[in-house]
C-alpha cells in the first residue's frame, strides 16, 4: 500500500525505479526512527495509545480517499458518499432514540445508529473509531453537538471499512501496517522530545546541558560571521491541522497564491487567519538573558529563529497547535560588531543543540544501518 501513503512525493524522480528506491530509502529511515523511539521510551509514554489511535485514523482516511479518487474521479463529497456506499443514517431518529434511552436509563451500547449495506450499526460497533473519552461522553452532549460528533464518527467508521477492503485486496499484513503506524508516531515523538533536532524551538531542558567557558569561546569564534542580530522581521504565519493540508498550502504558495487567502480556507482555527497577514515582530533585546527571551510569545520565537537562519522560502514546522507555515517578507539585522557578552545565549544554544544532535543523529544512523539491508531487500522484492 506504499503508493497510497506516498502520493505526490518523490514525483521529481525521473524514473519509476528511482521513485521506488526513494520511497524505500525513506521507509528505511523511518524504520530506524521507530526502533530508536523504542530505545528512547516511547512505549512508556502514557500518550502512546492516543498517538497510535490518531495515526490509524489518518491511515484509514488516506486509503479511503485514494479508493474514492479511483472510483469517483475526485468528484465526491460526504453527502453523496454516505448514499453511494449504502450507509443509511437518519439524524432525527437517532436523536430521538438517544433521548429516550437517557430518559429511561437504558444502556446505549446496543442502540441502533445507522445501517451499512443493509446491516445494522449499533453504538458499540463504533468503539474502534472513537477515543475512550468520546465513546463515553458523546451521548451526554447537547443534541447539536452530539449529532455533529456522530457524523464525524460515521465518516471515520466508513473510512475504516473502505481501508480494510483496500488492505485485504492488496494482501496487506496488519502487523506491518501497525509497525508503519508506530514508525510514523515515533517521528513525531522524537521531534517533540528533541526539539526537532536542530530546528525551531528547543525544549526547556536545553539550558541544563553544562558548558565550559572554553567551549563557549571556541564556538563563538566559529559562529561570528552568522551572529548578526535580528532587529525586526516582517512575517506572516498560519497553522493547519495536518501534513496533507500543509502540502496543499505549500504547493499553492509556490504557484504564487496569497497566504492570507489560503489561511481563510485552511487554517485550523479562526485565530490563525488573522496571523496570515504580514506583521512586524521585534527581535530580542541583547540586554536580556535567555530566560527572559524564552518568555516571548511562542510564534514570535519561532519566526525570529527562522529569520536568524535566513529561511527565505515558506517553511512548514510541526508546532504545538499543528503544522505551522511561516512566510518571511523582510528582515532587519544589526550591522554592529558582535561581542561575545551580547550573543552568549545564541552561542550556548547553538552549542547545546550540536551536543544534542551528536546524541540524536548517531542513534538514528545506527538504527537505520542495522535495519537497512533486511528492510530494503524485502520491499524491493515486493516492488519488482
Amino acid at each position: 500500500m506504499k503508493n497510497i501513503y506516498y502520493q505526490g512525493q518523490f514525483e521529481e524522480e525521473e524514473t519509476l525505479a528511482k521513485r521506488n528506491q526513494a520511497i524505500v530509502d525513506d521507509m528505511a529511515t523511518v524504520e530506524g526512527i521507530g526502533a530508536l523511539a523504542k530505545k528512547k521510551g516511547i512505549l512508556d509514554d502514557p500518550s502512546y495509545p492516543e498517538y497510535m489511535f490518531r495515526q490509524e485514523r489518518s491511515r484509514h482516511a488516506k486509503a479511503a480517499i485514494w479508493f474514492w479518487q479511483q472510483k469517483y474521479k475526485e468528484k465526491f463529497n460526504w453527502q453523496m458518499l454516505f448514499s453511494a456506499e449504502k450507509l443509511s443514517y437518519d439524524e432525527k431518529s437517532f436523536a430521538r432514540s438517544v433521548a429516550e434511552a437517557i430518559r429511561s436509563a437504558k444502556p446505549i451500547e446496543d442502540l441502533y445508529v445507522a445501517s451499512f449495506e443493509g446491516k445494522p450499526i449499533v453504538y458499540k460497533n463504533l468503539r474502534s473509531v472513537m477515543s475512550v473519552s468520546d465513546y463515553a461522553q458523546l451521548p451526554a452532549l447537547n443534541e447539536a453537538a452530539m449529532l455533529s460528533g456522530m457524523r464525524d464518527v460515521l465518516k471515520a467508521w466508513l473510512e475504516k471499512q473502505i481501508h480494510d477492503r483496500v488492505a485485504w485486496s492488496m494482501s496487506a499484513d496488519e502487523a506491518e501496517l501497525r509497525r508503519f503506524d508506530h514508525n510514523r508516531v515515533s517521528t513525531l515523538y522524537l521531534k517533540v522530545r528533541y526539539g526537532k533536532a536542530g530546528k525551531g524551538i528547543y525544549p526547556g531542558s536545553m539550558d541544563k546541558i553544562p558548558l565550559t567557558a572554553t567551549e563557549i569561546y571556541d564556538h563563538y569564534h566559529k559562529l561570528q560571521n552568522t551572529l548578526a542580530d535580528v532587529l525586526w522581521v516582517r512575517a506572516a504565519y498560519t497553522v493547519v491541522a495536518d501534513d496533507n493540508r500543509a502540502e496543499e498550502v505549500m504547493e499553492k504558495l509556490e504557484k504564487g497564491a496569497n497566504l492570507a487567502e489560503l489561511a481563510a480556507k485552511y487554517a485550523s482555527e479562526p485565530k490563525f487567519i488573522k496571523t496570515a497577514s504580514p506583521m512586524k515582530i521585534m527581535g530580542y533585546d541583547r540586554r536580556q538573558g535567555v530566560d527572559a527571551r524564552e518568555k516571548r510569545e511562542y510564534y514570535d520565537r519561532l519566526i525570529i529563529d527562522m529569520a536568524a537562519r535566513d529561511v527565505a522560502k515558506p517553511e512548514p514546522y510541526l508546532g504545538k497547535d499543528g503544522v505551522v507555515i511561516v512566510k518571511i517578507y523582510e528582515v532587519s539585522r544589526s550591522l554592529e560588531k558582535v561581542k561575545l557578552q551580547d550573543v552568549s545565549w545564541k552561542v550556548e544554544n547553538d552549542l547545546r543543540t550540536k551536543m544534542l544532535n551528536s546524541i540524536y543523529e548517531p542513534d538514528i544512523k545506527d538504527a537505520r544501518d542495522k535495519l537497512r539491508f533486511r528492510f530494503n531487500q524485502r520491499l524491493i522484492d515486493r516492488l519488482n
